[in-house]
């Protein structure tokens, strides 16, 4: 890899006003996240004053988090996917390459991409956490069970179910729960990122690469929640919106969706790269 291209890309990409069109939208879903727990039909009971209570996807009201994860896989390639794809429109990509084989400027232009595509998706829940820890600086533990040993429910608030998988790591520290699922965040963004980079390498119109990782996610989506057994939980839409409770079959199958979306997202973008790569050989 070239370190001076991946800092180029990382500078010009995060000063750019796709960064700009990011931090917008953030502060869109953050209002929507906001605006549908405070003035939505149903009442919130009385609870310990934290934070996370308006942050999107560790509170179970609000419908800011559904529209952050379906968005997330577009915002991400917004930043970080159209690397290639720009220095190709600007005629700089033989300029690039002249200076160092079409291989390191590829593998530059992914780690590039995948460090830009993380931030992308990870800016909405950052900023959402940045403004709420600012306006309520506390991070108090709140219980999670919402019923008694009878199965009656409890008349109380929960933030993260304690049927939910994420809650032995938020009862655990809630510290590390929320570096866990900022991780994923990142990790998960930055792989739709690349995705859209290795996409780029066979799509010639301009910035239609953004749209490659919204749409297979969205068509993951679909295939997972239109059949049984769990499969509706492989599908980051699914997943990363932990704080719901889910039941205790279903539960490992967050854990089997995690672990396939990396693996997808890994073969998605190692398939056009292979194939380009003959092409060019050949």
């Amino acid at each position: 890899m070239n370190g001076s291209i991946i800092r180029r890309q990382l500078r010009s990409n995060l000063l750019s006003g796709r960064m700009a069109i990011i931090i917008v939208l953030s502060a869109g879903m953050i209002a929507v996240q906001w605006w549908t727990t405070h003035r939505a039909s149903f009442v919130l009971y009385d609870h310990e004053p934290t934070f996370l209570a308006d942050v999107m996807l560790f509170s179970q009201f609000g419908s800011g988090a559904g529209l952050y994860l379906f968005l997330m896989p577009f915002l991400a390639a917004l930043l970080g996917g159209s690397l290639v794809a720009e220095e190709r429109y600007w005629k700089r990509a033989p300029f690039v390459i002249s200076r160092c084989d079409r291989p390191i400027f590829l593998r530059s232009s992914l780690c590039a991409g995948f460090l830009l595509g993380g931030i992308g998706g990870l800016m909405p829940l950052a900023l959402n956490m940045l403004i709420m820890g600012i306006i309520n600086p506390h991070m108090n533990f709140i219980e999670g069970t919402e019923w008694d040993e009878t199965g009656l429910y409890l008349n109380r608030y929960v933030l993260v179910s304690s049927k939910s998988w994420a809650y032995p790591l938020y009862e655990r520290s809630q510290w590390l729960c929320v570096a866990v699922i900022c991780l994923l965040v990142f990790v998960i963004s930055g792989l739709f990122a690349t995705l859209a980079i290795s996409s780029s390498l066979f799509i010639r119109r301009r910035h239609m690469e953004l749209l490659v990782p919204f749409t297979l996610s969205l068509l993951w989506w679909l295939f997972t929640t239109s059949g049984k057994g769990g499969r509706d939980q492989w599908t980051h839409i699914i997943f990363l919106n932990f704080s719901p409770a889910t039941v205790d079959e279903l539960r490992a199958q967050n854990y089997v969706g995690i672990a396939l979306s990396i693996i997808l997202l890994l073969l998605a973008t190692s398939i056009p790269l292979l194939i380009k790569g003959r092409q060019d050989v050949s």
